[in-house]
């Protein structure tokens, strides 16, 4: 090997070793950016807060409340949505909200759209809601007849008044 050829691969070396280094320090300086961005993302994100917005809330259908934390309440709530999305237009907006307890703000929201025409899925909707309500009923020794009873009647005497906030809410 020529003293020529030596120095050739000792700066070619030279050379290689510098641009790995670099890489590496680009590497590092993106990974610290990305943490950043994650960090700010966090802090600001606000999904599923526009939809809210673009919703009303039912007036038949009472906010439930869940288990909350020491800074934080969360909520389940239906929601009438008429903006369209995919085609479709005139939704029921099953929402969970996470809130700041002390100002009631929104933090975050997440929601789920059904179609108030596809009797199917309301049907199984109500069909797991009732199923988790007599499973509370005989872990506690209540009667779910009188409770089903009830929520029927007041169902009914509200149903007209339902309907017309719907139709109001709601384009058909």
């Amino acid at each position: 090997m020529s003293n020529y050829e030596s120095n050739v691969e000792d700066l070619l070396l030279e050379k290689f070793e510098k641009l790995a280094l670099r890489v590496e320090q680009l590497t590092d300086e993106i990974s610290k950016m990305k943490v950043k961005l994650d960090k700010n993302y966090k802090i600001n994100r606000t999904f599923g807060l526009k939809t809210i917005r673009n919703s009303e809330p039912l007036e038949f259908a009472k906010d439930v409340m869940g288990i909350g934390s020491p800074t934080k309440r969360y909520m389940l709530s239906l929601r009438a949505i008429t903006e369209e999305w995919k085609g479709r237009k005139n939704d029921i907006l099953i929402t969970i909200r996470q809130q700041e307890k002390e100002t009631h703000m929104d933090l975050k929201a997440l929601g789920i759209r059904i179609p108030i025409k596809d009797v199917k899925i309301l049907s199984t909707l109500a069909k797991e809601i009732i199923s988790l309500l007599y499973v509370s009923c005989e872990l506690h020794g209540m009667a779910i007849n009188e409770i089903l009873r009830d929520m029927l009647t007041e169902i009914n005497e509200d149903g007209y008044k339902m309907v017309q906030e719907i139709k109001q809410k709601m384009e058909f």
